[in-house]
């Protein structure tokens, strides 16, 4: 089985390079973090990293951080270069030939290259546009008990469709997984959701493990940075296979930073709720169909995504193809400031139909 590399949003120099763009021209939709960027409090964090130096290797102070903040043992805690690391070292941890991953998709595809990675036996549980791409509990329930997964990944909320589940339904998924599984529930995008609630308290159940991108709740795309909280042997095992000062000094400085400044993440939930709202206005009078989504992303029906993607970053503004997804007629829109929204508004009346 050949690896798989995963497609993602952001922008490509040599893509920009071709179309005459430089970065600084093109407002960035394609990518899902933080709309008001980094706060000052973690730039000064990063700026002041000892470069001279080599970072922990254990990231302790920042992993001491995290488990003080989750009231966990610090031994539950591991600290990655994004959560995209963390994801492989779970996959190699604990998949192989004839082991069993079950995905939630459409989702983030680092999940299955992961597992394409791992030789392991991949099954999918797919969600239709018909049912606003929310999945079937009974059917996912069913589906757990009948494979008997070794690793379950869930994305909640979800990438690209912005679907979140709530506590009663992520209890039930876990629930189903029982014993003899592990069920990994990505927050990358909670932190920024509408009414975000808190999955730790699901911890002690000891088949969950918890994923969360600090990359996304503070702008921090440019130094990656994740971790993952889960029992301490599923800690271990991934700890096991990860690489020396695979998280840089400047990221674990600026993490530290980022735990103590919640309030810059609820300015961006604020900015992210006008803004969300504003856009569904727009893009519904425009014609396009919109998923009702939680997060600080959305998910849009406009017929021959890739076309659009081209057309609109032509007149600088990117947004996510959502073909590598298995949805070919959807882009995806991350949520950035009004200003900003209403430049990728005119934008798409200038190449739609009747604009």
């Amino acid at each position: 089985m050949r690896a798989l590399r995963a497609v993602h949003g952001g922008l490509d120099a040599g893509e920009l390079r071709s179309l005459g763009l430089a970065r600084e021209e093109v407002l960035d939709f394609s990518a899902n973090i933080n709309p008001l960027g980094p706060s000052p409090q973690v730039e000064r964090a990063a700026v002041e990293a000892d470069l001279a130096s080599y970072p922990d290797r254990e990231s302790l102070a920042l992993r001491e951080a995290l488990a003080s903040r989750l009231r966990v043992e610090t031994g539950s805690v591991l600290v990655g270069n994004g959560s995209t690391e963390l994801i492989h070292l779970i996959g190699r941890a604990l998949l192989g030939p004839g082991r069993r991953c079950l995905l939630f998709t459409p989702t983030f595809g680092e999940y299955e290259a992961a597992a394409v990675a791992a030789k392991a036996e991949i099954h999918r549980l797919r969600s239709t546009e018909a049912r606003g791409f929310r999945p079937s509990l009974a059917a996912a329930c069913e589906t757990i008990d009948t494979l008997r997964p070794q690793l379950t990944f869930l994305c909640n909320p979800n990438n690209p469709t912005g679907v979140y589940l709530g506590r009663r339904e992520v209890e039930r998924i876990a629930a189903a997984v029982g014993s003899g599984g592990l069920l990994v529930i990505d927050d990358a995008y909670a932190g920024l959701a509408d009414s975000p609630w808190d999955t730790a308290p699901l911890l002690p159940s000891e088949n969950v493990a918890i994923l969360r991108s600090m990359t996304k709740d503070h702008a921090l795309a440019g130094i990656r940075l994740g971790y993952m909280v889960a029992q301490p042997e599923v800690v271990a095992a991934a700890a096991a296979l990860q690489h020396a000062w695979s998280v840089n000094a400047v990221a674990q400085s600026a993490g530290v930073a980022a735990l103590d400044d919640d309030a810059h993440v609820e300015a961006a939930r604020r900015v992210v709720g006008d803004s969300r709202a504003y856009l569904v206005g727009e893009l519904s009078r425009l014609g396009l169909a919109v998923v009702p989504s939680s997060a600080n992303f959305l998910l849009v029906r406009v017929g021959r995504a890739a076309a659009v993607r081209s057309a609109l970053l032509s007149r600088g503004v990117a947004v996510r193809d959502c073909t590598s997804f298995g949805l070919p007629d959807h882009i995806r829109i991350g949520v950035r400031r009004r200003d900003e929204c209403r430049r990728l508004v005119e934008a798409l009346e200038e190449i739609l139909p009747g604009g």
